[in-house]
């Protein structure tokens, strides 16, 4: 008996370890099956927010419509202008032609600008010789008044050499007051 329950015991404890990881394996599959499901949900939702073909399609054309009709409006509103510049540069064009008729003409404004260059040199030179001459009078007055002060000076230096300076002057009035003093003078 006790091989039988041996056998049988050997037999109960295979069975389970076999039970046991046959449940772990069911356990595995079932949480991989439960992440596929989720990521088929997943999936089954952004199949969702697809838009069909068709949608696609209708989308695309609806934009290039808009696109064509907003582009042949701006084609329009650009044509509507070029033709309101083209008239007012017509518009200036002739009244620049008018005021151009107005305009001296080329040798005209030469002849103009050489006849005030040449009036302006001549006066120039009537100034410039006026100024000359004025130089010249200022040179003779320096040499006059030069030759005064020359004169001037050395007259200067006679009168100074004729007259006692103050230090001589008071030892001759010392002299004179102590003369008086000593002699009784008035």
């Amino acid at each position: 008996m006790e091989f039988l329950e041996k056998l049988l015991g050997d037999s109960a404890d295979k069975h389970e370890l076999a039970f046991q990881a046959l449940y772990d394996a069911h356990n595995q599959f079932e949480a991989k099956c439960g992440k596929q499901a989720k990521d088929l949900d997943a999936l089954k939702a952004l199949h969702a927010h697809h838009a069909t073909m068709a949608e696609r399609l209708d989308y695309l054309e609806q934009l290039l419509g808009d696109s064509a009709d907003k582009h042949a409006t701006e084609l329009a509103a650009l044509k509507a202008k070029q033709a309101k510049t083209a008239d007012a540069l017509a518009k200036h064009a002739k009244d620049s032609s008018a005021a151009l008729a107005h305009h001296a003409t080329v040798g005209e404004r030469i002849d103009y600008i050489e006849q005030c260059i040449g009036d302006s040199a001549d006066m120039h030179v009537r100034q410039l010789e006026s100024l000359k001459q004025a130089h010249d009078n200022h040179a003779k007055d320096l040499s006059l008044v030069k030759d005064l002060h020359g004169r001037l000076s050395s007259g200067q230096k006679e009168v100074q050499a004729k007259h006692l300076s103050v230090a001589e002057r008071l030892e001759v009035l010392e002299r004179r007051l102590r003369h008086c003093f000593d002699t009784g003078l008035p």
